[in-house]
């Protein structure tokens, strides 16, 4: 098993967990060490987009890319903004 794929299968359990408790997530990239990626990072995606993010055919092994869970309100925006205004600050900082 790759790394990648322990990634994503974990993404996956996760994933089920707050469906089962109703808790509503987006995932948010945290990217600035992947030069696959870094451009995502501090982007909100869903579960879809973070299976496409990981898809064993198209994440090279050296993707560093991670993953985190962000609370989000019935609108789907976070419900603490500054989360992700501080990671896309970090993008700014590293000029992304």
């Amino acid at each position: 098993m790759t790394v990648n794929s322990m990634r994503l299968d974990k993404i996956l359990k996760e994933n089920e967990d707050v469906k089962r408790l109703g808790i509503p997530v987006k995932y948010m990239c945290l990217s600035l060490m992947c030069e696959h990626h870094k451009s995502l990072h501090g982007d909100l995606l869903d579960v879809e987009e973070v299976k496409d993010l990981y898809s064993l055919e198209n994440v090279p092994e050296d993707c560093r890319c991670g993953v985190t869970q962000v609370l989000v309100d019935e609108a789907g925006k976070p419900r603490n903004p500054r989360v992700v205004e501080n990671a896309k600050s970090q993008a700014r900082d590293k000029n992304l």
